[in-house]
């Protein structure tokens, strides 16, 4: 064969494939779709589609009181101990702040 039947052929198989693919997820859409109207049906995302992350809005890092105690000197003490992944713990779980956050709220009152 030529290099031109052989380019043919491929554009054909890329162009049969193509078209699979967008029929095959516009059929698992029209599916879903109509599991979603009756109300049952699995929990399931179609290929390539990324869960909705829901963050919780951030709130201030200066706001350090929790429960009457001072959250600066919490992690002061944490530190002090060497318990630094405790501290982290104990800023995410009162500000409910992301890890990336707690850890630089953490390293900012290392000693």
């Amino acid at each position: 064969m030529s290099v031109t039947a052989f380019l043919i052929a491929g554009l054909v198989a890329f162009g049969l494939s193509f078209w699979l693919t967008l029929r095959l997820q516009r059929s698992r859409q029209l599916t879903k779709s109509k599991r979603g109207a009756r109300g049952g049906g699995s929990r399931t995302r179609p290929w390539g589609q990324t869960p909705p992350r829901s963050r919780p809005a951030l709130p201030s890092l200066t706001l350090s009181q929790f429960k009457g105690v001072d959250l600066d000197r919490q992690v002061r003490d944490l530190l002090n101990q060497g318990k630094l992944i405790d501290a982290v713990k104990r800023v995410r779980e009162t500000n409910g702040c992301s890890l990336r956050d707690a850890k630089a709220y953490v390293n900012e009152r290392l000693p």
